[in-house]
């Protein structure tokens, strides 16, 4: 441990007390046991501690500041769970330093550090790193350091080995919906579009997707299932394939909105239509999806009970109250107009 990079919670660590009995004994504030109190007293002195301003008022008020990091702001899950949990924080009295990581681990490894250095109270976690099927055990260790020092919640994710707080959506039952409301217009040919390998969310989608058809006793067509990324242009390329083939679902899942839109937009590159031709639905319920036409049946990640959920569950945590470990919140099925009974030709 480096001297000139001592926090009171080092202290507290290496002393195996909290960070409040090392305050009581700055302070003076409160009674601690004598032996409790030399064991402090020999580290204070050891790294020559001298908690500054800042810390202090960590120490004895919390500075009342929550950090996020996410990887990638302009993609319309991570924007609109930002800003509804952020205006949740706001009325518990916490403000919040953004950190968008852009997709780079290292720059998430940045942001940890960063934050700890403006003594957040706690930070919550979005994408990146935790959303990876095989967790580095690099970046798992750094944030159980961190985790150390300050909590830590998980949104949609996990890391193996790292005992985090977690809040999910309950994205498979979200699958299961939209593909049992297919199979209730009559469609047996379903294909799905989007996302990539390596991400958990995705290949949770693909599993349950496959799981689901086979609940039905409908055909997995791998053809029809076609990996290609998250935004719009992923979409039409996706879709560009899937009209390729010489037998075409007359239903597509789509892994996001961003995928359903361009999907859509090439079925109608192709001269065709949605639902007329073929019924698209996506996943998210993004502002956009209820406005570009036919307007999108989707899948509603709930993102006002998400925030205020992993929100509710940090503060606890730094207020030294009980928390659940892991909270589950319930996806509900959007319906609007790009899907319809099917009808043989």
């Amino acid at each position: 441990m480096k001297k000139d990079h001592v926090t009171i919670y080092d202290i507290a660590k290496e002393a195996n007390v909290s960070p409040a009995t090392v305050s009581r004994v700055l302070t003076g504030s409160a009674k601690v046991r004598p032996d409790t109190m030399n064991r402090i007293m020999a580290l204070i002195e050891k790294y020559n501690f001298r908690p500054n301003g800042l810390a202090r008022s960590l120490t004895y008020k919390k500075s009342k500041m929550i950090g996020f990091i996410l990887p990638d702001i302009n993609h319309p899950f991570f924007s609109t769970l930002v800003l509804k949990s952020e205006a949740h924080a706001l009325k518990r009295g916490y403000t919040s330093f953004l950190c968008n990581s852009m997709n780079n681990s290292e720059m998430e490894s940045q942001y940890l550090h960063n934050l700890l250095e403006k003594q957040v109270d706690g930070i919550i976690f979005l994408g990146g790193r935790i959303n990876a099927v095989k967790t580095n055990p690099e970046y798992a260790e750094e944030l159980k350091q961190v985790m150390d020092r300050i909590p830590v919640v998980f949104v949609n994710g996990q890391m193996s080995g790292v005992d985090a707080y977690a809040v999910h959506t309950d994205e498979a039952y979200g699958v299961n919906q939209l593909v049992q409301l297919l199979v209730n217009h009559g469609h047996s040919k379903i294909g799905f579009l989007g996302g990539l390998s390596g991400i958990t969310s995705t290949e949770m989608k693909w599993t349950t997707f496959k799981e689901a058809l086979n609940d039905h006793n409908i055909e997995v067509r791998e053809e029809w299932m076609i990996e290609s990324g998250f935004n719009i242009e992923s979409g039409e390329e996706a879709a560009a394939q899937l009209l390729s083939l010489k037998e075409k679902p007359s239903s597509i899942i789509c892994v996001n909105d961003f995928v359903a839109m361009g999907t859509i937009n090439m079925i109608n590159k192709f001269g065709l239509s949605v639902p007329h031709d073929f019924s698209v639905v996506g996943f998210d319920d993004i502002y956009l999806a209820q406005y570009f036409p036919p307007g999108i049946t989707t899948i509603s990640q709930n993102y006002k009970q998400l925030g205020q959920t992993a929100i509710d569950v940090l503060i606890n945590l730094i207020e030294g109250k009980e928390a659940q470990k892991e909270t589950i919140i319930p996806t509900s099925l959007v319906i609007r107009n790009s899907c319809k009974q099917f009808i043989p030709k």
